[in-house]
């Protein structure tokens, strides 16, 4: 195995209160969220196809610390956002040594069983030595497939998912410098995820009618409209989440698609804009992604401390994106669309 360097991974504890109403019914979040450790993995980013394995590139210390602490002590909720596909190790570590050329990405279905390893970083080597005994390198073995959206195999690829499940790994293995832990998958929800762009979300485009909205979309959507034939704007919302997201219809056509923060969805929180900021971030990374072209104003609700900040894509200001921030320089939701997306109160 080649050294590795790592992704975004994120672990929360069982005291947190944020948990993916779409991933299990939202009447046991809470009781699930006392009784089970919950760690999530965001491999969109960092994460690779190495041969024989997936690989992580630079493991959060906080992550394998868990991994290794709840092995073999019973269920916990191990929760992944993927891409469909997966580029091979030399397309984002080019090493002329080893690499001719860039290969190509793989699906997760061509892998059996899906086998994810990452480097064991040294302070957990360090705190585990007696289960570890010297191994360099975590696997993650599922006893069988994960539990992936059977639609992935029908669209083209780029397609991402978070797929929230309850595991029940076993006992740290170690052999040679690798120490592996067999995962069994009890269950498990796909919720898909897109990326929001100032031409829509995914496959939803601004200027659909609602029927090609709903096409796009594939999962079944509800309607603000209520049988009301002529309402001017009205809003389409997936039954299935993410329950902060929502498109906006105006004139019967999509002006615009918005994000807004919700701290009982994590689905919510993991969509990405094209230049992958999401609510919750900071105002200084909204900033650092979209540049000089920016546009900030004061937000009308929440005073000088709340800001609007626009981008447009074009000097017509017909296309464009807007983060709202809160009072505490965070962003609590973002639009993306059409010139609506100026609309302080949506359809009002």
């Amino acid at each position: 195995m080649q050294p590795v360097t790592l992704a975004v991974l994120t672990v929360l504890t069982t005291g947190l209160a944020h948990f993916s109403a779409t991933g299990f019914a939202q009447e046991n979040a809470a009781e699930m969220q006392a009784a089970d450790p919950y760690v999530l993995f965001d491999l969109r980013d960092d994460f690779v196809w190495n041969l024989t394995h997936y690989q992580i590139l630079n493991p959060d210390e906080d992550v394998v610390r868990t991994l290794i602490a709840e092995a073999d002590q019973g269920q916990m909720i191990f929760d992944m956002v993927l891409h469909d596909t997966v580029p091979p190790y030399c397309e984002l570590r080019f090493d002329p040594t080893i690499c001719d050329d860039r290969g190509t990405p793989v699906d997760w279905y061509s892998d059996l069983p899906q086998t994810i390893c990452m480097d064991i970083p040294a302070n957990v080597t360090f705190d585990h030595a007696d289960r570890l005994k010297g191994a360099k390198y975590l696997c993650l073995e599922p006893r069988e497939r994960l539990l992936l959206p059977e639609s992935w195999q029908d669209r083209q690829s780029g397609a991402q998912t978070y797929l929230s499940q309850r595991i029940e790994p076993g006992a740290v293995t170690v052999r040679d410098d690798i120490a592996t832990i067999d995962i069994l998958v009890l269950d498990a929800i796909n919720t898909p995820l897109s990326t929001l762009t100032p031409e829509g979300y995914g496959d939803a485009k601004t200027g659909m009618t609602e029927d090609e909205v709903r096409a796009a979309m594939i999962e079944p959507m509800t309607s603000t409209r209520e049988g009301t034939e002529d309402a001017e704007c009205y809003h389409l919302q997936l039954a299935g989440g993410p329950t902060g997201l929502g498109f906006m219809m105006v004139d019967s056509k999509l002006a615009r698609i918005s994000v807004y923060a919700d701290e009982y969805d994590i689905a919510t929180s993991l969509i990405r804009t094209g230049r992958a900021i999401q609510v919750g971030d900071t105002i200084d990374e909204v900033r650092a992604a979209y540049g000089d072209g920016l546009i900030e104003e004061e937000h009308e609700y929440d005073g000088p401390d709340g800001r609007y900040l626009t981008w447009w894509a074009n000097d017509a200001k017909t296309s464009g994106i807007r983060f709202e921030t809160g009072r505490d320089g965070t962003v609590t939701a973002i639009h993306a669309g059409t010139g609506s997306i100026a609309r302080a109160e949506s359809c009002y």
